[in-house]
């Protein structure tokens, strides 16, 4: 399999940790209790922490479908293909509109593409687990040509983050309000063909006993979890906001994302370029240094925010945009995710 077409956009308002900080104080005066300009301050050095500087949101008039359709006319132009040759497409997002039919149907009736359609869910893991699904059906001889189309828009009002988790009651809430500040808008879309049939190698590591740490979770919820789950899920459960123990990721997920790098056995001289999950630019920074690839990981997260499943395709695209991505070189994708999921694979581009 080899990537045929890639293309992405961020939508133009540009959001600072200052504006962001702005408006967790603007949503919690009325409710906050406690120090509320102590627990401002404790945000803006998380931030800080995290290497995040800006983001990217939907501005007034902006759709996320228009800027989906941009991002797919400019990968179709670089695969050279007619959009009737496309076999297979696949949604891979954590922000969806739909869990009945599937988002993608959606997807593919504003392209006019009739090929089979589905949804993938893996929490940030999404686009690393479709091009898994379609390594797969390509070197069965399935499909041709596939698409992915990534969409991350969660930020607009009355969805998973905004304003709800900008409204604070005290700072313990922090503990999983805080990796809603992090993110970031932006679409993707990945064009595939079914040359090179072993070029990628895809490895994981599962923690699904970590599965309770970052939710969005429907109502109803409590039916589809283990009894032990609900204390950590509570806070926010069944509202449809997002609720990420970011402190417990990190402490808990940092053996499990050295050991799925390290399974593809290679030599740090080997790879030329790494491009990672968003989450914590200065975390995987500090990852990469602890097994001396720091040096090849390409990041846009200081820039984007996190941009959950587009991470990865978007950090191709900004590599490819700087004109620093060399063809058939050989390059990595590295990404952690909640369900926990560890993920690394390796492809020449």
């Amino acid at each position: 399999m080899k990537i045929a077409g890639i293309s992405g956009l961020l939508p133009s308002r540009l959001v600072t940790n200052q504006e962001v900080i702005d408006l967790i104080d603007q949503h919690s005066r009325k409710t906050f209790q406690g120090n509320l300009p102590k627990t401002l301050q404790t945000i803006r050095k998380l931030l800080d922490t995290s290497g995040i500087k800006t983001r990217h949101w939907l501005n007034k008039g902006e759709k996320p479908m228009q800027l989906m359709k941009m991002a797919f006319d400019r990968a179709l132009a670089q695969a050279n293909i007619n959009k009737t040759e496309i076999d297979l497409l696949l949604f891979p997002n954590v922000t969806r509109g739909f869990t009945e039919p599937a988002n993608s149907t959606f997807i593919a009736k504003a392209l006019g593409l009739n090929c089979r359609n589905y949804d993938v869910s893996d929490a940030c893991n999404g686009w690393v687990t479709a091009m898994d699904i379609i390594n797969s059906k390509m070197k069965a001889g399935e499909i041709r040509h596939a698409a992915i189309v990534n969409m991350e828009f969660g930020m607009s009002d009355g969805g998973p983050l905004f304003p709800d988790n900008f409204s604070l009651s005290s700072s313990s809430e922090l503990a999983y309000k805080f990796a809603s500040f992090t993110i970031g808008e932006a679409t993707a879309v990945t064009i595939l063909s079914n040359e090179s049939p072993d070029n990628f190698k895809f490895s994981y590591i599962n923690r699904p006993d970590l599965g309770d740490l970052s939710t969005i979770s429907l109502p109803g919820w409590k039916l589809f979890c283990n009894d032990s789950d609900v204390e950590r899920i509570s806070p926010l459960g069944g509202q449809y906001l997002f609720n990420s123990y970011a402190a417990l990721l990190n402490e808990y997920g940092w053996e499990d994302a050295i050991g799925v790098f390290n399974q593809h056995n290679v030599s740090s001289n080997d790879i030329h370029k790494i491009f990672i999950h968003t989450g914590s630019p200065k975390m995987w920074h500090k990852l990469g240094h602890s097994i001396g690839v720091d040096n090849k990981m390409h990041h846009v997260g200081h820039k984007t925010g996190n941009i959950i499943t587009t991470s990865i395709p978007f950090g191709i695209i900004d590599a490819i945009q700087q004109d620093i991505l060399e063809k058939e070189q050989f390059c990595m994708g590295w990404a952690g995710s909640g369900g926990m999921v560890f993920a690394a694979m390796s492809f020449k581009f």
